[in-house]
């Protein structure tokens, strides 16, 4: 689907962050439950600030269409019950996809505070991304 206005991009950043919450919290068990429920916690933060950015922003919103994004682009395979490496692994790439698209949409978006927003973001999941990929090696070791 494209994502042509401020809105569809925030809609779609808000139910990445969601599907994000809710795998860490059902893939919370284990040996990598309390990272998972921390990234859980952590994402429901980010929520928060992505609709308070939105409803801030409504009054700024310029209707002039955006173009060049498509949530095909980020698609997210998530299976919480999944083994723990596996778990792992989604995590990883679910942090990947979407470092990425908040890239991708900073990039696009016409109101500049939304774009420092969605580079924080952006750089948050790198972070996490990296927190996971440690988390990863020393569950194999």
């Amino acid at each position: 689907m494209e994502l042509g206005t401020f809105g569809a991009i925030f809609r779609f950043a808000i139910e990445l962050e969601r599907q994000a919450a809710d795998f860490y919290e059902a893939a919370a068990q284990g040996d990598v439950e309390d990272s998972f429920r921390e990234m859980a916690r952590g994402s429901r933060k980010r929520l928060r600030r992505l609709e308070q950015a939105r409803q801030e922003g409504v009054a700024e919103m310029i209707l002039e269409s955006i173009e060049g994004l498509d949530s095909d682009s980020y698609p997210v395979d998530l299976t919480p019950d999944a083994e723990m490496s596996q778990r792992l692994h989604q995590a990883i790439a679910l942090e990947e996809t979407t470092a990425l698209f908040y890239r991708d949409a900073a990039a696009k978006m016409p109101i500049q505070e939304i774009v420092r927003l969605f580079q924080r973001l952006a750089k948050e999941n790198v972070q996490r991304q990296e927190g996971l990929a440690d988390l990863y090696d020393e569950n194999l070791i």
